[in-house]
């Protein structure tokens, strides 16, 4: 979608900024395609254990992360196909 840039700051719509960010540009994410914050809840609190596709693609006790602010490594996303990844989830 973006040919030219190597990263992207995503922010949901709830966020406020109130300081410079230019700063997560030189975040290195070491080939990984998402950083974000990491929270202190697992998944078992957003995802439906009882599916047995859920229980079988997951592991509960994995902590997730906060939604409203990721960076992506548009150059690590393209080598892992990350697009073709969700279509496949998606159509699951």
């Amino acid at each position: 979608m973006f040919p030219k840039l190597h990263k992207v700051v995503f922010l949901d719509d709830d966020i406020v900024v109130q300081h410079d960010l230019s700063h997560l540009w030189e975040i290195d994410l070491q080939g990984k395609v998402n950083g974000a914050v990491e929270t202190s809840k697992k998944f078992e609190v957003y995802l439906n254990f009882s599916n047995s596709f859920v229980s079988k693609s997951f592991q509960r006790d994995r902590l997730a992360w906060a939604y409203g602010m990721n960076i992506f490594d548009l150059q690590a996303w393209r080598k892992t196909d990350i697009t073709e990844r969700y279509h496949h989830w998606l159509k699951l």
